[in-house]
């Protein structure tokens, strides 16, 4: 019964998405109305909200969702050792592995901030936020050190461009979300989290091209 469940806390959306996913593990997917509404209607529409007020806050005053610039300064979020070294290393594996500078640079500012000491609440580590599985599987032994990290994300976005046959809407799907999913539903999946992140970063990627 979900009379047992806590109520719901909508203080960010990887809350929301972990309450979703938890009301669906138990009800599986079965509308479970209150008020009129279900539970799971309740949280995407939360959800949705979210990622309406995140899209106007990407642009608003040059800033990012992180609140940091549109264009991202790494000195800003780095010791200028550090910052050297990020762009050193970036530029080399981007001509190594064939992918372009401004997308690994959005991914990255999206990402992490140019933060290489970043860890988001799900586990990600690192400038390119590698998660545990994802970072054994690139063989990133350290993923708080720039150029391991650097040098796992960017192959590990060549290797779903190569998948994807350059389409890079589907690859940083994949990349946000897993190739599963996006094998699964032949497409970016139907999830707002998910577009919101693949339109933000093809914006900022044009942005960089632009300038």
């Amino acid at each position: 019964m979900l009379k047992s469940l806590p109520g719901p806390n909508f203080s960010g959306v990887q809350r929301v998405k972990n309450r979703i996913a938890e009301i669906r593990r138990l009800v599986g997917d079965k509308n479970v109305s209150r008020g009129g509404s279900t539970f799971v209607e309740v949280l995407e529409e939360k959800e949705r909200d979210y990622e309406k007020q995140a899209a106007k806050e990407i642009f608003k005053n040059g800033k990012s969702l992180t609140g940091r610039k549109g264009i991202v300064n790494l000195a800003d979020h780095a010791e200028e050792s550090s910052f050297a070294l990020i762009e050193k290393v970036l530029e080399r594996k981007c001509r190594e592995y064939g992918v372009k500078e401004s997308l690994v640079r959005a991914v990255m500012e999206m990402e992490s901030g140019g933060n290489p000491k970043a860890v988001s609440k799900a586990g990600a580590m690192g400038l390119m936020q590698l998660m545990p599985s994802t970072a054994k599987m690139l063989g990133v032994n350290n993923p708080f050190d720039i150029e391991e990290n650097l040098d796992g994300g960017i192959r590990y976005l060549k290797t779903l461009l190569e998948k994807y046959e350059g389409n890079e809407e589907l690859a940083l799907a994949a990349y946000h979300s897993g190739p599963a999913r996006v094998d699964k539903y032949g497409g970016v999946p139907p999830y707002p989290i998910v577009r919101h992140y693949v339109r933000t970063v093809l914006a900022l990627m044009n942005k960089r091209e632009r300038s």
